[in-house]
């Protein structure tokens, strides 16, 4: 297989994993990783449409605790 991309290949195939953290919300989970700067979003798994409209749930959305 081959990969057609512009993006460099420590992006794609990182050499180290950032702990993923799951944020309970109504309706669903939220999945990301702690920053200094708060919570920062990378996936919303959910079972109301809704929720996917929101756009602190989009990724990359950084949550301040």
């Amino acid at each position: 297989m081959i990969l057609w991309t512009i993006e460099p290949f420590d992006r794609i195939f990182p050499t180290e994993f950032s702990k993923t953290l799951t944020m309970s919300i109504c309706g669903g989970f939220l999945e990301g990783s702690m920053t200094p700067s708060g919570f920062t979003v990378s996936r919303l798994i959910s079972t109301d449409l809704k929720n996917y409209l929101k756009e602190e749930y989009s990724p990359g959305y950084i949550r301040k605790q």
